[in-house]
């Protein structure tokens, strides 16, 4: 069986961190419902095409809210969403990375799996929910398959730093950590994507158990450790001999806002999965209103050709119009300035 599967985790009152992409404290239901929103137009996407494989989503929200007037549990119910709770187990204590501190709930994810999943050839497909389909992935489960995994590196520079380290960073850490040298520089892959047969998801989630009380350590030793979730997985794959795939034809993070960075190319309409982190509230925000609100049946009855025009229109990949340029702006421009109001008035409305 494949599982193609998303995931939100909520964080509470005191626990916040940063992520840029929506401005809003990240315990407030306002930013809760913007991954809510997300995550319908990625299983919504997704069923359109992939209709054998089993959706599943992944949460630690016991209560699943109601969101623009509309329960969450029945929509995913009426898409045959599989809601599963797992805790997040995995918390980061104070101080130990500012930003995107939840990622590391894709290790809950994996616990899950791993000690719950009595068939180790079933394939596992995860993502972020900011992710829409293009075409289906069975080609995508077909070319992991023999391995039981497939992945895909950032191809940054060994110098460029993100979140925190850059490549020649993982190098040394990973030195470190296994206690020898190592021959190359190793890979970035990019943490909005797994795929694994259950049988490797058992290996990785082993190898992260016995990391998990190293990377605190570190943290409290004030050394260098992995500040988020692909720093920890590009490790764990390596560790295991997992090399990441050279494909480039099935998913791309494709960066969309013109005023900040824009890596749209003609040649993303080929692909399978567009990764749309800048989107959430633009175009994935508008998705979501065609298709819970302007289409019968979630936009199903579409023709395919009707849909792909659609989701180009809206989300200006590979094109962008004048006008949903100057929407980046102009909105874009407006955030910036309400953060530099609230920063300098912390009691602004």
């Amino acid at each position: 069986m494949n599982y193609i599967c998303t995931w939100l985790c909520a964080d509470e009152k005191g626990e916040e961190s940063i992520f840029p992409q929506t401005g809003k404290l990240s315990s407030s239901q306002g930013h809760q419902n913007i991954y809510w929103r997300c995550l319908l137009v990625f299983f919504i996407t997704s069923k359109r095409f992939n209709k054998q494989e089993k959706h599943v989503l992944f949460t630690n929200v016991k209560n699943l809210p109601v969101v623009d007037g509309k329960k969450m549990s029945s929509l995913l119910s009426a898409l045959e969403v599989e809601v599963i709770l797992t805790d997040f187990k995995y918390r980061t204590p104070k101080g130990y990375y500012g930003a995107f501190q939840n990622q590391f709930y894709e290790f809950s994810i994996l616990e899950h799996i791993a000690t719950t999943s009595m068939h180790s050839g079933n394939m596992y497909l995860i993502l972020d929910s900011d992710c829409i389909f293009i075409k289906p992935v069975s080609n995508l489960f077909e070319e992991a398959r023999p391995a039981g995994f497939i992945s895909f590196e950032d191809p940054v520079l060994p110098d460029y730093v993100i979140n925190g380290l850059s490549r020649n960073d993982l190098k040394c850490i990973y030195e470190e950590l296994l206690q020898k040298q190592i021959g190359e520089i190793p890979s970035y892959h990019l943490g909005e994507f797994l795929l694994c047969s259950v049988e490797n998801i058992k290996k990785i989630y082993a190898d992260f158990k016995a990391l998990w009380p190293e990377l605190i350590h570190r943290h409290y030793a004030g050394s260098k450790k992995f500040n988020e979730e692909a720093h920890t997985l590009s490790y764990l794959y390596f560790k295991n001999g997992f090399r990441a795939s050279r494909s480039t034809h099935h998913m791309k993070r494709i960066w969309t806002n013109p005023l900040f960075y824009r890596n749209v190319d003609a040649a993303d309409v080929n692909l399978s999965i567009w990764h749309l982190p800048a989107e959430k509230t633009f175009g994935l925000y508008r998705l979501y209103d065609f298709f819970l609100h302007q289409y019968n049946n979630y936009g199903f009855d579409l023709r395919h050709d009707a849909y792909i025009a659609l989701i180009q229109k809206i989300l200006g990949v590979p094109h962008l119009s004048f006008r949903m340029k100057m929407e980046y702006y102009t909105i874009s421009y407006f955030r910036a300035l309400k953060k530099r109001i609230s920063r300098l008035h912390p009691d602004a409305k």
